[in-house]
């Protein structure tokens, strides 16, 4: 290790690049192919939401929402009946929503696990 002097007074540590290299945490980005199970996480201003969906070649899967969840969602949007994953942007979750309404609520998902689904 070696130490700096910055500014003259304070004094600044710094480890090998092994060290700094265990810090840095990346997110790994799993390849969502045709028939993998995804389970999500999405935060909502009351609570937080989970639920799966598995992926079609289509895209804008209905996400099978977690009893709780869907109560959850009810709260903030009476006529809720469900929830879809964006069609063209993968990291939102639009709300299905009875009532006409100006533009669909949506969520940024806040976790996403992927399992590789049966071929």
């Amino acid at each position: 290790m070696s130490v700096i002097d910055i500014l003259g007074e304070q004094e600044e540590t710094l480890g090998t690049a092994d060290d700094l290299r265990e810090e840095i945490v990346l997110e790994s980005l799993q390849p969502e192919l045709s028939g993998s199970l995804v389970k999500i996480e999405f935060e909502t201003s009351i609570g937080l939401c989970r639920g799966y969906y598995h992926v079609s070649e289509l895209g804008h899967e209905e996400i099978n929402l977690e009893e709780e969840s869907l109560s959850l969602l009810q709260k903030l949007f009476p006529g809720c009946n469900g929830a879809f994953v964006h069609q063209n942007n993968r990291d939102w979750v639009e709300l299905s929503i009875v009532e006409v309404m100006q533009g669909i609520p949506e969520y940024k998902i806040y976790n996403r696990i992927v399992t590789p689904g049966a071929a």
